[in-house]
């Protein structure tokens, strides 16, 4: 889905913006959150310093930043680039760099949505000042969701979002579209759950990292062709953070080498995940 942010609403913003200059102390605080949205760190922390800081100038350096690396970028570089910021999910564009441990997201935001979509690890929902919305918080239970609250996002008001407990819907706003703001610290192996939003009930999944489906079509790949490299690629996969990469490995090297298969299970359940206990008992029980 295609991103567009209209000039006018960030015109709106950017005048919004550049009133006044950072005192030295919200200057030192916008360092202290820059350091936590590249190395990470505690949600907490995160949040305190983001109710304490100028979000306003932070959003106007980054949105700077990534306008200037798309200029500068070749017309390929620049598709790949955008391909990367975009969310395929939603028109959600991430500011700062994908290797940052934070993401810096902005929402355009429409219409109410068809499907609500779980966020991995812990976001933050923030409003520079002028641009105030409204959440639909609602409670994960099992398969299902249960409407638990409505918060007001204001510039004094910021949210701290447990993915794990709580999924959020955007409210659209009274009139045209408006933008939502949010810092988002996502967990290594999880898995984004998607809901349709009449039932509130599940409906599918997929891996919250991008990278994931990389190495499954890796796996598949190479043992299409015969790599004489997948065993070794295997070996290494079965510790990835993620389950469904390292179930996918483990079946490569039980086929590789079956009499090693209970020695590669042990390493397989050294992470406790329910699902890969659950899978090891059935393939257990069919005499693998």
């Amino acid at each position: 889905m295609a991103f567009v942010v209209s000039e006018e609403l960030f015109r709106r913003y950017l005048a919004v913006s550049r009133s006044g200059y950072l005192a030295v102390s919200d200057w030192w605080v916008r360092c202290l959150v820059e350091s936590l949205l590249k190395e990470g760190g505690q949600p907490e922390a995160l949040f305190e310093r983001a109710r304490s800081v100028d979000m306003r100038a932070l959003l106007d350096g980054h949105w700077r930043a990534f306008r200037q690396r798309v200029l500068a970028s070749s017309e390929q570089r620049r598709k790949i680039l955008l391909t990367r910021a975009v969310a395929p999910f939603s028109e959600r564009l991430r500011l700062n760099p994908a290797e940052d441990a934070v993401s810096i997201d902005v929402t355009r935001v429409c219409d109410a949505p068809c499907h609500l979509y779980s966020s991995s690890g812990h976001s933050i929902w923030f409003a520079p000042e002028g641009f105030d919305y409204t959440l639909q918080l609602f409670e994960r239970a099992g398969d299902h969701l249960r409407l638990a609250n409505i918060a007001r996002v204001t510039k004094q008001s910021p949210l701290l979002v447990r993915g794990d407990c709580t999924v959020v819907e955007i409210c659209p706003g009274p009139g045209s579209a408006h933008l939502a703001f949010s810092l988002n610290q996502p967990v290594p192996g999880s898995d984004i759950q998607v809901y349709d939003r009449k039932s509130l009930a599940s409906i599918a999944w997929f891996p919250a990292d991008a990278e994931t489906p990389r190495y499954l079509m890796l796996l598949e790949a190479l043992g299409a062709v015969g790599d004489p490299a997948l065993q070794a690629i295997a070996e290494e996969l079965i510790y990835h953070p993620h389950s469904a990469v390292r179930w996918r490995a483990f079946k490569v090297l039980s086929q590789a080498c079956p009499d090693k298969t209970a020695q590669y299970r042990e390493l397989l359940l050294l992470s406790a995940d329910a699902g890969l206990q659950h899978l090891c008992s059935s393939m257990l029980e069919e005499g693998a």
